[in-house]
């Protein structure tokens, strides 16, 4: 039974201290509950005393039932803990989740700069409240703000909801909270845009402008088409990656720019994208002219280690990749043509149905000695006039994948090594 003690101000009595064994721990020590009561307004010591027994009653009994259940869900225990666990998640962001695992060393600059955009606008939106406190709704609520009042692109809110993701997910694991509340959000439906390969009309006009631009532009063009290589992998070429005798350029460097650092030189975005990747005769005739020029340039200068594409540093300084993006749009625009960035017009070489196939010829034996790659196109029939070869080098007895843009032979001295 539980034991009663009375608390008095002024001689009087203003509430009642419960007390009992709830049963005992694993070293047989007694398991204590305790709590106050208090006293009821115009009540007379007689019926004081007697609702206080029928209280501390009730209240024993209550306090038994759930040391019962704790002990068939020890959950229930911690779950009591973080309720009374206070973490200010402005502070929880900055100090430990943004350093712990975002900045802290592993993740490429780009990266660290994404997640330091997104985190910001998180942080000022929930500063001052509690980690544990933050709901569902809350969450919820801070998606539409983002896509209602801020306006943002359904590609920014699913970003922002993904670095929800990866906090929450981390307090959990840290034992900051029980339940992830991103649990219950709804993911942020995103609006796919489709980019579709250059109509024959257009790539006839885009290649007839191209012939009038300076001859590094219209390298780095015919690279991004042909290849599909990344902009900051076309970017970061040096002229020893080019291997004139084979035919191929070999991609080892990636270039970004962040505000926080300026113009990076790192590796590649994964461990695949270090790769060789055969080019066609035409634009290696042009980064042979391109290389010339250089020379005539830099007099004495060895170029195998400088930029093919350099900034305005000078021909061993990379150049910002968003500078790329701004002529290659001031292009387009100039001369009529759709609004496309580097990343776009490398979507006609890719597979569009699989990241795979994104960056790699599709070789098909025809014969002993004869290798040919095919690239495909995101529109059926709608190749680069500019990069296509002629059908009668394409033998019967070849199945073309719907979409095949051009058909390119390659004698098997220029066949890139490892690609069998």
């Amino acid at each position: 039974m539980a034991t009663i003690t009375p608390k008095e101000k002024d001689g009087k009595i203003i509430a009642y201290k419960f007390r009992t064994c709830v049963g005992r721990d694993e070293n047989g020590r007694q398991v204590s509950r305790a709590t106050t009561w208090q006293v009821p307004e115009n009540l007379s010591m007689v019926r004081l005393e007697k609702a206080a027994q029928r209280a501390a009653a009730d209240w024993e009994k209550q306090a038994r039932a759930e040391y019962e259940k704790d002990l068939y869900d020890p959950e229930r225990i911690k779950a009591r803990e973080v309720d009374r666990t206070k973490t200010d998640f402005a502070r929880f962001v900055r100090e430990e989740w943004f350093p712990i695992c975002i900045d802290n060393g592993e993740r490429k600059p780009k990266t660290v700069s994404f997640y330091h955009d997104t985190t910001k606008n998180i942080v000022a939106h929930f500063q001052g409240q509690i980690v544990q406190k933050i709901t569902a709704p809350d969450i919820q609520k801070f998606l539409i703000y983002l896509r209602t009042e801020k306006g943002f692109a359904p590609q920014n809110v699913h970003h922002h909801y993904r670095t929800l993701n990866m906090i929450f997910a981390y307090a959990v694991r840290q034992e900051l909270i029980v339940k992830n509340p991103m649990d219950k959000v709804d993911r942020p439906k995103l609006a796919r845009k489709k980019v579709d390969a250059l109509s024959h009309d257009e790539a006839a006009a885009f290649f007839a402008a191209l012939r009038e631009q300076p001859l590094d532009f219209r390298c780095l063009l015919h690279l991004l088409i042909t290849t599909g290589i990344r902009r900051g992998e076309c970017i970061g070429l040096k002229w020893d990656d080019l291997d004139e005798k084979c035919g191929t350029i070999t991609i080892r460097r990636n270039v970004v720019y962040t505000p926080q650092s300026g113009v990076v030189v790192g590796t590649p975005k994964t461990a695949n994208s270090v790769r060789v990747i055969p080019v066609m005769q035409s634009t290696l005739s042009l980064l042979l002219m391109l290389k010339a020029q250089r020379k005539r340039e830099n007099p004495g200068t060895i170029l195998a280690d400088s930029f093919i594409f350099p900034g305005e540093a000078g021909i061993f300084a990379a150049r910002d990749p968003n500078a790329v993006t701004r002529r290659v749009k001031r292009f387009m625009k100039a001369h009529g043509l759709p609004d496309l960035s580097p990343h776009d017009l490398r979507h006609p070489y890719v597979k569009p149905t699989t990241k795979i196939f994104s960056t790699f010829l599709r070789k098909v034996h025809v014969g002993p000695t004869q290798h040919h790659f095919i690239r495909t196109s995101l529109q059926t029939g709608a190749a680069y006039p500019e990069i296509s070869f002629p059908r009668s080098q394409y033998r019967g007895g070849l199945d073309v994948s719907e979409g095949a843009a051009s058909i390119e032979t390659l004698p098997p001295s220029h066949v890139p090594n490892g690609i069998t």
